[in-house]
């Protein structure tokens, strides 16, 4: 299974095709998937699924698992993704079981996925979106570096935007 990348604390890997059942439990969790596009269980397959696809098909930025670094446990899904027709921008983002909320694991992967995106990459801009209520993830993201800029709406849904460019990283 090939590491993305890692911290101290986590792993960022390719999720195994037996491991769609961790990743399913996890956007059922109705703790957490409050933030979360509304997904049946098939289209959570059919997600797990593109993401296997992805790997097959040598693309370098996907969703992966999050692993305890330590432990080897599942503790959640990391998210860089391209945007259609704009291959030099990407979509940063995460899920963390309950119990590694809070701790400051959503940052540090968060800069880890920077890293690995302007760096390994070469990305010209990576952004992240959150419901406005969203408050710990907006504060992840803006210690992470990002920078609040205008609302955006996807999918009929009003959602504040945090991007960072090439150039601000460097800079940082």
């Amino acid at each position: 299974m090939p590491v993305i990348t890692r911290t101290p604390r986590v792993i960022i890997r390719e999720f195994l095709p037996q491991e769609e059942e961790l990743l399913i439990g996890l956007l059922k969790d109705n703790r957490i998937n409050v933030d979360l596009p509304k997904r049946t269980e098939d289209q959570m397959r059919e997600v797990f699924r593109e993401t296997i696809a992805d790997y097959l098909q040598g693309i370098k930025l996907t969703r992966w698992a999050i692993v305890d670094a330590l432990t080897g446990d599942f503790i959640g899904l990391a998210l860089l993704k391209y945007v259609a027709d704009e291959p030099y921008k990407a979509e940063l983002g995460y899920v963390l079981h309950l119990a590694h909320h809070g701790k400051g694991i959503a940052t540090e992967l968060s800069k880890a996925l920077m890293v690995y995106g302007f760096e390994k990459m070469g990305l010209a801009e990576i952004f992240a979106v959150t419901t406005h209520d969203n408050i710990p993830s907006q504060k992840v993201l803006l210690k992470a570096g990002l920078v609040q800029g205008e609302h955006i709406v996807r999918n009929d849904l009003e959602l504040s935007f945090f991007k960072i460019t090439r150039a601000a990283y460097y800079n940082s």
